[in-house]
Formats: structure tokens, C-alpha cells, sequence
């Protein structure tokens, strides 16, 4: 295979904000594990959020991207260990998701980041690449290379041109929010009324 003309990879370093957003996730690991003792609910939701962590851990340190040098077969990949590969002739632009990092009492804890959605000439998604992670010098350095229009998710909406193929939760994040707090208030009621080990 020819030497890719760029490569990036993510480092799970490069989620937080600061050392400071850094130690708090970590606190409220430590909150999390204290809280396993009380009760089946909150030990239930610390495995589920130990769970999530390791997963996206893993997805970031795996995470590379590779661009070939221009050519009618170049291709950019994306993903774990760059394994989804789009040919650059089909991209025909990119609508761009931005990912607005967590925070805790106004501190910032993980940054920003964005999904970038490949989409053809006939408004079909390809693949979605996530910059989570990964350098910002090496995020725009693709962005220069890949020549192709980048459009906000939010303008490719007023003009009708969601991907096709987009999960609803990614085209409709509006709605997604009204699903998810009355969801999480559930769940915390839940996991709050389960009777203490002790009971």
C-alpha cells in the first residue's frame, strides 16, 4: 500500500479541557464507586458508566486517520486503526456535527469536537469520521487537503440536505435533548428508589 500523504491519530489525552476537567471526571469516577455501595440502581449505573468510559477510551486510542496522495483511486480512512476507507472521488462535501464537549459547574472537562459526514452527489452518507481526540493542527491540515465544501449540520438542514442514512439522533439533536432529560430524569428515580443494601 503507497505511503498515505497525511496520517493522524487520536490520544485519549486530548479529550479533556485541562488537568483540571481531567481530575474532575476522574472524581466523579470515585463519587461513582462510593455511591455502587448504597444500592443495586447506583451500582447498576456505575457499571454502566465504567462501561461507556472503557469504550470510549478504547474508540480514541484506535482511532487514525490516513489521505492518499491525489489520484483516481485515492481514498481517505477513517475510524479504528483507519479501517473504513471512502473513496475521495465519491465525497462530494462534508456536513459537518458539532459534539460541544461535558462540563462540571461551568468548568470545562472534555473539549469540543465534531463528526464530519461524508456525503455523495446524491446526498447519501459514506462513513462519518469523528475528530475526537485527534489533533486540531491535524484536523484542519485534512480539512485543507480533502478539497471539499464543509457545511455546518445546521445549514445542510435549511436547505433540505440532511445525509441521507444519518442516525436521527445526530440529524435531530433537538430532539434528541427532549428524549434524553425526561430519559435521565427516569433513570435517576429509578436507581434513587431502589432500597439501600442495607434496608
Amino acid at each position: 500500500m503507497p505511503t498515505p500523504m497525511l496520517t493522524a491519530r487520536a490520544h485519549p489525552g486530548r479529550r479533556w479541557a485541562s488537568r483540571l476537567g481531567r481530575a474532575l471526571s476522574w472524581l466523579g469516577v470515585v463519587i461513582f464507586a462510593g455511591l455502587a455501595f448504597v444500592s443495586a440502581g447506583w451500582t447498576a449505573l456505575f457499571v454502566v458508566v465504567a462501561v461507556l468510559s472503557i469504550v470510549v477510551h478504547r474508540r480514541t486510542t484506535l482511532r487514525r486517520w490516513e489521505l492518499d496522495q491525489p489520484g483516481a483511486d485515492a481514498s481517505f480512512r477513517f475510524g479504528p486503526r483507519a479501517s473504513r476507507s471512502v473513496r475521495l472521488a465519491d465525497v462530494a462535501g462534508i456536513v459537518i456535527v458539532d459534539a460541544p464537549g461535558t462540563s462540571a459547574r461551568g468548568i470545562p472537562v472534555t473539549r469540543d469536537h465534531e463528526r464530519w459526514w461524508l456525503v455523495d452527489d446524491g446526498g447519501r452518507a459514506l462513513g462519518q469520521a469523528n475528530t475526537e481526540g485527534l489533533d486540531p493542527a491535524d484536523v484542519q491540515r485534512f480539512r485543507s487537503a480533502l478539497g471539499v465544501p464543509f457545511v455546518p449540520l445546521v445549514l445542510a438542514r435549511r436547505a433540505g440536505a440532511v445525509p441521507l442514512g444519518m442516525p436521527w439522533h445526530q440529524a435531530h439533536p433537538a430532539g434528541a435533548i427532549a428524549v434524553a432529560v425526561p430519559t435521565a430524569v427516569v433513570v435517576m428515580l429509578v436507581v434513587v428508589l431502589v432500597p439501600p443494601y442495607w434496608a
